[in-house]
This record gives structure tokens, C-alpha cells and sequence, in this order.
């Protein structure tokens, strides 16, 4: 007869689900099974060492990206009504276009440069990721909106 710790420990029918099987799955050492198999190169090896590498950031790097991001969003509105409140409008038709599209790019810059370093600089350090949105932040600053609140 079991204890009560032995019966907590096990399932009623765990018996029965260990000795199904085929007789010659029994007989098998863990060497011969397909999934238990060492790798015969040396790629698969490398890819679980780089499997096992920790793909966190620690916290400071997530505050700091988060503060960009937002750096980033203000940006982005600030372009935004920079666009909309833009009455210049140039007697070429084709530098009328071309203006627009400047300043609707303009608008989308911030969250191009923000998704281009996050992605581009995956392999990088956080270090240069930081600093490259700062270099972003200094290069994006909406002088017209600047100007116009001052």
C-alpha cells in the first residue's frame, strides 16, 4: 500500500500509460532515439549556444528606449501639426507635390529613424542603440513647430 505522499505524487492509470508501448521500445537505449540524437555538425551546436545566450535588456535600456519612444511620438505630433497648419502653397504643380510629400515624410521621419535603429541595431550594444536615437533626436527637432510656439 502507498503513503499519501506517494499517491499526491502520481496520477491514477500512470501505470498503465508507462508499460504501453511497443516491446522493442522497452529494450532501446536514449542513444538510439531520433530525438535524443547528437547533431552531426557543427552548425546546430553553434545555434544552441547563441540559443542559450539571455535575450533581455536590463532595465535601465528598456526605461531609456521608452523615453525616446515617447521623445519620438512628440515628434511626430509636433510634425503632424506643422503640416496641418502649413499654408504655403508653391504655383508648381510639381513643387506643390513634392513639397507635401517633404512634409508628410517629415511627419513619418521620427518613427522611421525609432523602428531603423531598433532594427537595424539588434546586433549592436545598447549603448550605440542610445546613441544613435540621440543623434535622432537632435537631427528630428520640428523647428517650424519650434518657432511658431515660441
Amino acid at each position: 500500500m502507498s503513503t499519501p505522499e506517494e499517491d499526491a505524487l502520481s496520477w491514477a492509470g500512470d501505470d498503465d500509460r508507462l508499460t504501453t508501448g511497443s516491446p522493442q521500445s522497452s529494450k532501446r537505449d536514449a542513444s538510439g532515439a531520433s530525438s535524443v540524437k547528437k547533431p552531426r555538425t557543427k552548425a546546430p551546436q553553434k545555434a544552441a549556444e547563441t540559443a542559450e545566450l539571455p535575450a533581455s535588456l536590463s532595465s535601465a535600456a528598456l526605461i531609456g528606449f521608452g523615453i525616446f519612444a515617447g521623445i519620438y511620438l512628440l515628434f511626430s505630433v509636433a510634425w503632424l501639426i506643422t503640416a496641418l497648419r502649413n499654408p504655403t502653397q508653391i504655383a508648381d504643380a510639381l513643387g506643390n507635390a513634392m513639397f507635401q510629400f517633404g512634409l508628410w515624410l517629415s511627419v513619418a521621419a521620427p518613427a522611421i529613424w525609432f523602428g531603423a535603429v531598433l532594427y537595424l541595431g539588434k546586433d549592436k550594444k545598447v549603448s550605440t542603440r542610445l546613441l544613435y536615437l540621440l543623434l535622432g533626436v537632435a537631427i528630428l527637432i520640428p523647428w517650424p513647430y519650434v518657432s511658431w510656439a515660441g
